[in-house]
């Protein structure tokens, strides 16, 4: 249970902020149709990897009865949506022989006319060998959060209050993205919601970077430029990156997440035959991916108090849309 447990205690799945445009915090980071991005799932405490995490974003026009006819749905939630992006991410991993998956949603308003990536509706699914062990569906108005939370024993419908500047609990890490003012001093303070088994409270959140790293080795392949300013290919990629520490002010000192946001945007393109997604480190006019989620550590203590991690690598990017179905 301790991916589960980590994720849900510290907030670790993503979210989208209100009010952040006056602020000058928030912008658009994405502005295409479909990004994924793969991360391999490590826990220390164990041998090899333990799973698979998958953000996608995927871009809708606002629904038109005639010219975009198509609805937005969010877990068990189907709305007209105005324009914006549904951030749908998977985290499948086996721990201790038992398979777990997690399964959130959150669709933003890209604007309305004064803040940016607002979230209208979240969803949350957690399962244990099958067995769909939480479901949470919400709705956001205003600054407060309208949920169902249903368990194997017990329903309950509820509202959290939220501050001025808030982000959805389960997909905040890719909308962090959009912060235009990243820098190796900067600090940023919101508010989520907290909706699980044990608690439904509102949380105080602190991002702050610390510094820059490189983050090297990292399992995909790239074009850059050496020192002379050759182009070369190279099988594995390194990317230096804002080293940046999330916390909540209700956790035990220390217990805070580590997140890697590229210091340059990563840039990428679908190649001529389509079948894949090219990646550069340098600017050569492809499509700007800025600031992206390198790496998560995501530290915890186990059974006996040992000091473990679970950390997230990137492994892949990918621009191309899967299939219905897929």
């Amino acid at each position: 249970m301790i991916l589960v447990i980590v994720v849900a205690a510290l907030a670790v799945t993503l979210a989208a902020c209100n009010n952040a445009t006056t602020q000058g915090q928030l912008v658009d980071a994405w502005k295409g149709p479909y990004e994924r991005y793969t991360y391999t799932v490590n826990d220390s405490a164990y041998e090899g990897t333990e799973g698979t995490y998958v953000s996608e974003i995927f871009y809708h026009a606002a629904y038109n009865a005639e010219t975009n006819p198509e609805k937005v749905t969010v877990g068990d939630s189907t709305f007209e949506q105005r324009e914006g992006y549904l951030i749908r991410s998977t985290l499948e991993a086996t721990i201790d022989g038992k398979a777990h998956l997690i399964v959130t949603e959150c669709y933003f308003s890209l604007t309305d006319g004064s803040s940016y990536l607002l979230p209208s509706a979240t969803f949350r699914s957690e399962s244990v060998d099958g067995t769909e062990m939480l479901r949470m569906n919400g709705t956001y108005s205003g600054n407060s959060l309208s949920y169902t939370l249903k368990t194997p024993s017990s329903e309950k419908k509820g509202n959290v209050g939220l501050g001025s500047v808030y982000y959805d609990n389960n997909e905040f890490h890719q909308s962090l993205r959009g912060i235009s003012t990243f820098s190796t001093s900067f600090s940023f303070g919101f508010t989520t919601a907290v909706v699980n088994a044990t608690e439904q409270t509102s949380a105080s959140l602190t991002l702050s970077v610390s510094g820059t790293e490189n983050i090297s080795g990292l399992e995909f392949g790239s074009v850059g430029k050496n020192e002379e300013g050759a182009e070369i290919t190279s099988e594995k990629t390194s990317l230096e990156c804002y080293k940046a520490t999330l916390s909540r002010s209700t956790t035990v000192a220390g217990a805070s997440q580590t997140l890697y946001y590229t210091v340059d945007p990563v840039y990428a393109a679908v190649s001529e035959e389509g079948s894949e997604t090219l990646i550069s480190t340098y600017d050569n006019g492809w499509w700007a991916l800025p600031h992206v989620l390198a790496a998560i550590v995501e530290p915890y203590k186990d059974a006996k108090g040992k000091a473990q991690t679970v950390t997230y690598t990137l492994t892949d990017i990918s621009l191309i849309r899967p299939a219905d179905g897929e």
